[in-house]
């Protein structure tokens, strides 16, 4: 029962919403994966991959010295930073099938997609129940909201999700569940075009990049076709704003964050940083020339996890953001071939987390932070595992 019960807690976690909160998507993620956490911690049952263990430490530290150091940290950004790996951690240690898992995620993500659809086609399920959600614009494209309060959110959980959907689908026989993952990748795809999400489609393109350099086939290039016309008919009718706005805002963030690196290099300015100086930072660009009246205004993020890593949790915590990404590149390589669809599909969905935190901030947000862990954690587990339970999906299915 353990790993269903550590899929459900995973499951269920993109569809936490409190209606009547201030903040009724983010804020109830976060108390569901502590709580999850919590209750997942003392159920280790096998040991875990000592480089996940190893790696969130690091991440982990970088979070703590960063809120020692700062004068105000956001006790909030502090639990998700401390949680994420904590809760993937837990997962990988009370389980011993990581597609489990991975079928997790899936039914979370598809979920999700469901009631995004729902939105795009005018029928919102929580307009319905007779809650008025407090989202931003009355545009098509913003009432696609999903269960996670943000269209662009939505597409990145797709871009996650779909890798691994991929990988679920790759590794089973039974016929039910293959239909069932057809239909979850088809519902998945149709809400990541439905949101627009220009960043959801560069994240989409990493992941099916990587899983096709893991487990290169006939299928995999009609696979990458597929992808490529969909993703080119993503961006063609995307309703967001013209592209050429969209970079020049992103810019206009990042000139008035980058300057502030220099304050504190090592360890940054803590956790939430952005949030809180955004306002001081943006009138001091402003005396000094960097002003831009379509942009102008507060935001709580920068739309690039790396810069607001460097400036919140200083070169300590960038170098614990991108460890994970080169101990996996490494270890990948490493392996021998052909790699099983699990830790493929894992992998790839940490290149669309990767590739979308350039122009977003999926790495604060807690469904793509966990979703990001749960992927690194499994990845490692099956690097460390390969040739035990994984090997035999390995072998019978290399060529999905």
């Amino acid at each position: 029962m353990r790993p269903l019960f550590g899929a459900a807690w995973l499951a269920m976690l993109p569809l936490a919403v409190w209606p009547g909160l201030e903040r009724p998507f983010s804020l109830p993620k976060l108390i569901w994966l502590v709580i999850a956490t919590i209750a997942l911690l003392p159920l280790r049952s096998v040991r875990g991959s000592a480089s996940a263990g190893w790696l969130a430490a690091t991440w982990m530290l970088g979070f703590v010295v960063a809120s020692l150091a700062a004068p105000l940290p956001s006790l909030e950004a502090l639990a998700l930073g401390l949680a994420a790996p904590l809760f993937a951690l837990a997962l990988t240690r009370t389980s011993e099938a990581p597609v489990t898992l991975l079928a997790g995620q899936v039914v979370g993500a598809t979920t999700s997609a469901a009631v995004a659809l729902a939105q795009w086609a005018g029928a919102d399920p929580f307009v319905v129940a007779g809650w008025q959600p407090p989202i931003d614009g009355a545009s098509v494209r913003m009432r696609v909201y999903g269960t996670l309060g943000n269209p662009n959110f939505v597409g990145v959980l797709m871009a996650m999700t779909l890798p691994l959907t991929i990988a679920v689908l790759a590794s089973t026989t039974s016929a039910g569940r293959r239909r069932s993952a057809w239909a979850a990748l088809a519902l998945q795809a149709g809400a990541l075009i439905a949101t627009g999400s220009r960043g959801a489609v560069l994240g989409l393109a990493a992941a099916v990049a990587v899983y096709a350099a893991l487990r290169w086939s006939r299928r995999v290039r009609i696979g990458l076709a597929a992808v490529a016309l969909f993703a080119g008919l993503a961006i063609v009718i995307s309703p967001a704003r013209p592209i050429d706005t969209t970079a020049a805002g992103r810019l206009h963030l990042w000139r008035i964050v980058l300057p502030r690196v220099r304050q504190a290099p090592l360890v940054g300015q803590g956790p939430g940083a952005v949030t809180l100086r955004f306002p001081e930072w943006q009138r001091s660009a402003a005396r000094e020339g960097v002003r831009d009246r379509r942009f102008a205004g507060l935001t709580d993020h920068v739309h690039n996890d790396y810069l607001e890593t460097l400036v919140e949790r200083g070169l300590l915590g960038l170098a614990s953001l991108l460890a994970p990404l080169v101990v996996l590149a490494v270890l990948t390589v490493r392996m021998p071939r052909p790699i099983a669809p699990v830790h493929a599909g894992a992998i790839a969905a940490v290149a669309a987390g990767a590739a979308c935190a350039l122009v977003d901030f999926p790495l604060a947000r807690p469904t793509e932070l966990a979703w990001w862990w749960v992927a690194i954690a499994i990845g490692l587990q099956t690097t460390s595992n390969a040739g035990s339970s994984i090997a035999p999906h390995a072998s019978r299915l290399h060529d999905a």
